[in-house]
Formats: structure tokens, sequence, C-alpha cells
């Protein structure tokens, strides 16, 4: 199910040609920084612990590999760092070439809508639309050359992802240190009660498997639990969408596509087929724009009913507002990004038990 945005028909257009040409980065990296990207992302960051492993098996006594083995992965399963309402993170990875090379590979521009601005004193959710294989546009969140960050420097924004990557040797490091933390709601409860401003990558794995070339969806029909939160503690809402993050990799979506839905949708796990440059996972040298829009603020207090619960008919109203703001986003910059002709689509997520209730009850105010 999904509703296509309607648009207004752009008066500009380009050739192909050109519309290829000026959605390529054409930033030029040194040997250091192409090395990084390849190393990060050229052999999958899913399986660079295997190389880790290899390396370490040749340099150590096989006796001292297996102890500092052992005693890694039972500290993975164990730790509940990530599960920090004050999660720390290390302003030395965030300035390093690890962080900021991915960066400069996607030639990543920040473009802000008309009128935005940031206040110190309060605290944001930052909606990220759309998920993509990757989700290459959340780099401007932390990333120290950001143009987000310069902007306003002050900003100390932690993205939530889910708890299977915290599970994902050496991968599960590089989040901690970059201030990823649990996107589970306790977690999130916990973040924002202390005032924290975080990012939510609101389509989640379902949006992972919806992803495909030259197209442009968000999985954000029937996602209310983002709305409900800032509701209950009062924190803003910023819709950001990253324009070319879909053409990173060529797609197949649809080989196994009806199994992999399934194992989406039973054990929360997306597995999408795709591939970058020379059939690697190193993804195409595309620009990434990263749009923001304008906060929607939610004043202390307001939509919550006498058990400090959020009102459905108020969850409703904020979560139209939200997808509005999002719609208009994408409208604003989709020229400048170099795609006038995408349309912006929105899906209906999965249906998930625990919350059908409260759902059927934000539908009946709707």
């Amino acid at each position: 199910h999904h509703q296509p945005a309607t648009t207004p028909t752009a008066t500009t257009t380009r050739s192909r040609d050109t519309m290829q040409d000026h959605t390529m980065s054409t930033t030029k990296l040194s040997f250091l920084e192409n090395l990084v990207v390849f190393v990060f992302f050229g052999s999958h960051i899913f399986f660079n612990w295997i190389f880790v492993a290899i390396a370490l098996y040749a340099l150590l006594p096989t006796w001292i590999f297996i102890l500092l083995g052992i005693s890694y992965f039972v500290n993975m399963l164990m730790s509940k760092a990530h599960l920090k309402g004050n999660p720390t993170r290390w302003k030395a990875i965030c300035d390093s070439i690890l962080t900021n090379a991915p960066l400069k590979y996607f030639d990543t521009k920040v473009l802000f809508s008309n009128g935005m601005n940031l206040d110190r004193k309060k605290h944001y959710i930052f909606g990220i639309h759309p998920h993509g294989i990757f989700g290459f546009g959340g780099l401007s969140i932390y990333a120290s050359t950001s143009e987000l960050l310069r902007r306003f420097p002050w900003l100390d924004i932690y993205i939530c992802v889910a708890t299977v990557m915290f599970r994902i040797p050496i991968l599960r490091e590089y989040f901690l240190l970059t201030g990823h933390v649990d996107a589970s709601r306790k977690n999130v409860n916990r973040l924002l009660a202390n005032r924290r401003t975080i990012a939510i990558v609101i389509g989640g794995e379902a949006e992972v498997l919806q992803t495909e070339n030259s197209k442009e969806k968000v999985v954000i029909l029937g996602r209310y639990g983002f709305v409900e939160m800032a509701i209950k503690h009062g924190a803003s809402l910023v819709p950001t969408y990253s324009f070319g993050v879909n053409d990173t990799f060529t797609i197949d979506k649809t080989s196994g596509f009806w199994i992999r839905n399934k194992i989406q949708r039973m054990f929360k796990l997306a597995i999408p087929i795709f591939w970058g440059r020379w059939g690697t996972s190193m993804p195409h040298k595309k620009q990434v724009y990263f749009a923001v829009g304008k906060p929607i603020d939610i004043p202390p207090g307001k939509g919550l009913d006498g058990d400090g619960n959020p009102d459905p008919q108020f969850v409703s109203e904020i979560h139209k507002k939200y997808i509005e703001a999002l719609k208009d986003l994408f409208e604003e910059h989709k020229a400048a990004a170099g795609y006038p002709d995408r349309q912006l689509e929105f899906l209906e997520a999965p249906k998930r038990k625990k919350r059908r209730k409260f759902i059927s009850e934000i539908k009946k105010a709707a």
C-alpha cells in the first residue's frame, strides 16, 4: 500500500547524460582516503571482522588469539554499552579519516530549508529518510566535517540503530565510538528523558527491502512511535531527506523477495540483494544531498492525557503534519539535488501485533 505524493510538474528538465553527471560525486580522494573507504565498504562492513581475525591469527600465538577471541565475544554479548541513557562519543573518531572519508567520498552537501533554525535550549528527534541499503545520509549527523555540524557546532545527536548492529564485531565498536545507540523503545525514552537529541531511521529494516534504484520511497504510514515519544518528552521533530542514497548501490529487489520479506517480518532482519563498484559492496560514487527541514515544535505537556500518555488524536495530527513537512522538504530540494522529476511515495509499515490496538485508536481518531 502506498500513497504517492502529489507534486507540481517540474519546470526544469535535463538530458539523461546531464542528469547522470550531475548526480555523480567528482571529489578527488587521497590514496589513504580511498583505502579507508574501500576497506570499510569494499570488504562489506558486516564482514570486516573476519579480516581482522585472520590478521590477528597470523600475528599472535594461537592460545592468545583464542583467549582474546573468547573474551571479546563474551564482552560483546554481555555488554550494555549501547543502552546507556547518557552515551559517550569519542570526538577523535568523529574527527578522523575513518568517519570523514566516506562523507567526502559521496561529496555530501547539506541543504537547509528556508527559515530552518535550531535552538540549543531544546532537544530534537531527527527523522532520517530514506534508509537505503545503508543509511549514508546519517554521516552528516556525526562526522565533524559535516555542514550541519559546522552550522550548529553545539549539536550532539545520537543515532538510534537496531539492536542486532551491536552484535556485529568491529562494526559494534565503530557505532559505540561514534555515538550510536540502541533503537529500542525503552532506550529511546530513556535518552529523551535525559533531554538528549537523537536521530531515528524511521523506515527501519522494512524500508531497506523497499529500496529501489531511481525511486524514492519511505515507510512511514502506520509508524507512530517516534511521534508518541516526541509528544511524551516535548521534543521537536526535524524531518530530513537524503537524496542519492537509493542509487549508491545496484539493487535487485525482485529475486526471492517473498521469502526475504517473510524473514524481515518474522525476525526484523532485512536481507537485500545489492552490489556496487566492480561487483563488490563498494558503493557507487553518487553525490549525496542531506536536506534538513524546519523543526515541528511540540510544547511540553501538550497532547498528554491524565496518565501522561499521548492522546491518539494528537498523535495522528502531528503525524500528518510531519508527513506534510517531509513532502514539502522533498519538493523544495529535489531539483537542487539533481532529481527534479522524482516523486516521493509513502508506504504502509508492516503491522505489529503489540501495537495494533493503539494504531487502530489513532486511525479512528483520524
